[in-house]
């Protein structure tokens, strides 16, 4: 029997998640998986997703969003897998173990299964994972641009054992998250025919569509901008996919997907959810609706820099003036009333740490986020401004001009978002411009700093390296933040492997990030999952991954 990449093998990576995971409003059992022996061999599914892959390289900072790490799941090998209950496991389709085997220095040994293979036939091997450690290694490869750095520039050596496939990296000083590495894995064979690190990783995997896998899927037709086709990869060595073919349609609308489930052109929607959208869902026969809560959260954030952003008084009145839980109310609280607002920005609520209760209502000590303009207009008062005929006039005499604020406007929800805090910035004489970018242009905006506020998500599934690409100094996604107190308490998260500690360092950082104004917690993420009820299998995971995580377990009931 091939080895399984089913979800059966548990790994504590408590510093990574916690039991957030799927808070089911619907009281079914949709999330309890469907034994192989009762879904059939055979048959497709479409799938909708808002945009095509504008970046073929899941591991690059324009690649690594939430969209295409969804879509290219399928191609890759990834040493561990998130289940729907947030516990993370070790992938016993590709490896037979990964472990820490030594302390000073930190020593990772992976072993990989002999009959792993890559589409073409060539094994996976420790030389794949001396590629990626190397491509997201500033010191081994500058010019690359890759998503994250953290980690993979600690590792001093990797030594690959005379098969192949035992892989031993030795670390310069002990990494906690080191399970979150890895976690596409690419061809170390295909890159030597694109070029040189910089090239192969920017260009070859950047530019091309995938003609390879290692994964239970491949791509067999892309029609760009209009759908990406998979049928089962011949060469899989974990349990057998059951569908024959899936294709991604690009349809860029919340609602045209939901049009398209309802012809039936469609038979998956995976999407941030709004009222409308689970009302029109509930109402279709023969349908399976599952709307729960990731590890993903929505919040707000300011630009640290600029004409009028670098104002500190000026950012602490917008934080003061903002009334996040009634953001949440008028959103997600319509139709995920027991999601509540976060008042954190680095765990969510029950998140725990080492068996820990990490999550602390930070905002609170803050005195940040309740909607109080009265306060908002004192710090405003003090700090030189001044409204004048509904306008904010700055402390030279001269009108704030319009801040802009950058939102994704193929996403209800972030929509949404951007008008109320339009509204509510109104009581301070600030005119908020909406600036709704699609999805080609919102990533590369968010990047680059093309905003004075925004409204986005980040996963957390990654502790201190999903808010390092962002808030650190010169980071991969930094927008142009930079703090000396936010770099060191970063820096100090990342090697501290007591749960304890790192708890408190953490919630450090929670404290200085919405102190900065640089990012103001909303709520986890609801997602909404809907496919006819023939189709089993289909979760909402609550990792950055998302629903095809589990890909080649989708198929139809017998």
């Amino acid at each position: 029997m091939k080895a399984s990449r089913r979800l059966v093998v548990a790994v504590a990576l408590a510093a990574l998640v916690g039991p957030a995971g799927c808070t089911k409003i619907d009281d079914d059992k949709s999330q309890t998986p469907t034994a192989a022996s009762e879904v059939a061999a055979g048959g497709t599914l479409t799938l909708a997703a808002t945009s095509a892959p504008v970046d073929w390289n899941p591991l690059s900072a324009a690649g690594d969003t939430t969209g295409q790490r969804q879509q290219q799941w399928p191609f890759y090998p990834h040493p561990f897998l998130t289940n729907p209950d947030t516990s993370v496991v070790l992938n016993k389709a590709l490896l037979e173990s990964a472990e820490v085997v030594g302390a000073s220095p930190m020593k990772v040994e992976y072993k990989i299964q002999q009959k792993a293979v890559w589409s073409d036939g060539t094994p996976i091997t420790g030389k794949d994972f001396e590629y990626t450690q190397a491509v997201q290694d500033p010191k081994k490869c500058a010019g690359c641009k890759a998503a994250f750095t953290e980690g993979y520039s600690l590792i001093t050596s990797v030594e690959t054992s005379s098969d192949g496939k035992t892989v031993t990296m030795a670390y310069a000083k002990p990494f906690a998250m080191w399970q979150a590495l890895f976690n596409y894995i690419l061809p170390a064979h295909v890159a030597e025919t694109y070029g040189d690190l910089a090239t192969s990783f920017n260009e070859g995997f950047g530019k091309n569509v995938p003609k390879f896998s290692g994964g239970p899927y491949l791509i067999k037709d892309y029609q760009d901008g209009v759908s990406m086709t998979m049928v089962k990869n011949p060469k899989w060595y974990g349990d057998p996919a059951n569908l024959d073919t899936i294709t991604t349609r690009y349809i860029s609308g919340q609602g045209a997907q939901i049009t398209a489930l309802q012809n039936g052109e469609i038979d998956l929607v995976y999407q941030n959810p709004t009222l409308d959208t689970v009302n029109q869902v509930k109402a279709m026969n023969g349908m399976t609706v599952q709307v729960g809560s990731t590890l993903t959260y929505f919040h707000l954030g300011m630009k640290t820099t600029g004409d009028v952003m670098s104002d500190a008084a000026l950012r602490k009145a917008i934080a003061t003036a903002l009334d996040l839980d009634d953001m949440r109310k008028r959103t997600v609280g319509q139709y995920a009333p027991d999601l509540v607002t976060m008042k954190s920005s680095t765990y969510v609520p029950g998140q725990k740490v080492g068996g820990i209760d990490a999550y602390r209502e930070n905002i609170d000590e803050l005195n940040i986020g309740k909607g109080d303009s009265k306060a908002a207009l004192d710090i405003l008062e003090k700090a030189g401004y001044r409204v004048t005929d509904g306008r904010l006039i700055l402390p030279d005499g001269k009108p704030l001009r319009d801040l802009k604020m950058l939102t994704l406007s193929t996403d209800v929800l972030r929509m949404e978002l951007a008008q109320i805090t339009q509204s509510q910035l109104k009581q301070l004489g600030i005119t908020v411009a909406i600036d709704a970018a699609d999805g080609s242009r919102y990533s590369p905006a968010l990047r680059t700093g093309s905003f004075d506020l925004m409204a986005t998500g980040t996963a957390l599934d990654l502790g201190a390296l999903s808010l390092q690409q962002w808030y650190g100094t010169g980071a991969a996604r930094s927008f142009g933040y930079s703090s000396a107190e936010a770099d060191r308490i970063l820096a100090a998260a990342a090697t501290e492997l007591d749960p304890r500690k790192q708890v408190e360092l953490m919630n450090e950082l929670d404290r200085t990030l919405m102190s900065d104004g640089v990012v103001l917690p909303l709520f986890a993420s609801p997602q909404m999952a809907v496919h006819p009820n023939k189709f089993a299998n289909i979760f909402i995971n609550p990792s950055k991954y998302g629903t095809t995580m589990n890909v080649e377990q989708w198929g139809l009931r017998k």
